[in-house]
């Protein structure tokens, strides 16, 4: 009767689970008071979600394919008035931090001798980004240490020189210790970066038509890594989820079902 109950149910899936949830917690709850001896509830099962082409596009427009992500980045490059926003998303891109944790990083967590960083927090911007302080991060999966690879070193190493040669000429620069910071000192502003990139975009020949924001690098790099067939647990330590995370979990599949299709490829290829 539960089970009936959930499949003739005309509603969001969303909406589905919750129910199937309360009706655990109230013959759970009967189960306690010894009305009933077991939950009928937990063996009714939630119809399996069919994915329809319209689900498929919103995955994919939470990352941007790899001519995307060069176009996007070449432009940002182009303006010296972008090229620290560059610098920035590219390591996103390759990092798969947050761009919270991207700007609460500091000196000190580069290990470059190691090639290594530290991602131990996120920036608490509440009190302005002038005197924002480094917090505990997300969860205590999002602490973690990463592995860097040779172009996360040259960009690291370039915005640091780039801070050291503005500390020397401005006067009032603003020494806080964070290594992705503005001219003055001060951490990359998120809002002024997700505007920064919409306008680089809308200067494309051919703008991408996608949702531009910070988090969409920190995507990209989970579509890039599962389409070099990399564990989704590797990729889950590196982005510093859990248990995969729903996003990440669904570009995953996502990505790795497309992989599937150019298996025909390379069988028709050998004939």
């Amino acid at each position: 009767m539960c089970e009936k109950f959930i499949n003739d149910a005309d509603c969001p899936r969303s909406k589905l689970e919750r129910s199937k949830s309360t009706l655990n917690l109230i013959f759970d709850y009967a189960v306690d008071l010894e009305y009933i001896e077991y939950n009928p509830a937990r063996k009714a099962k939630l119809p399996k979600k069919i994915q329809t082409v319209k689900d498929l596009e919103k995955i994919q427009n939470k990352y941007l394919e790899q001519n995307e992500l060069k176009a996007l980045l070449s432009e940002l490059y182009s303006r010296p008035n972008t090229r620290r926003l560059a610098l920035l998303a590219e390591f996103m891109s390759l990092n798969g931090c947050r761009m919270g944790e991207a700007i609460a990083l500091k000196k000190e967590n580069y290990k470059r001798s190691e090639r290594k960083i530290d991602i131990h927090g996120t920036l608490d911007k509440t009190v302005g980004y002038s005197k924002g302080v480094k917090t505990t991060p997300k969860t205590a999966s999002s602490f973690r240490t990463v592995d860097l690879s040779d172009r996360e070193i040259e960009i690291l190493d370039e915005i640091i020189e780039q801070n050291n040669l503005s500390k020397s000429v401005i006067n009032d620069y603003n020494e806080m210790g964070y290594i992705f910071v503005s001219k003055r000192g001060i951490p990359l502003q998120t809002n002024s970066f997700n505007l920064a990139i919409k306008r680089a975009n809308s200067r494309l020949k051919s703008p991408i038509n996608k949702n531009l924001s910070s988090h969409i690098f920190r995507h990209t790099l989970i579509s890039y890594l599962a389409e070099n067939n990399v564990p989704l647990k590797a990729i889950v330590d590196r982005v510093g989820h859990k248990d995969g995370g729903k996003t990440t979990t669904a570009i995953y599949t996502h990505v790795t079902e497309n992989m599937k299709s150019s298996i025909i490829d390379i069988l028709n290829k050998k004939n």
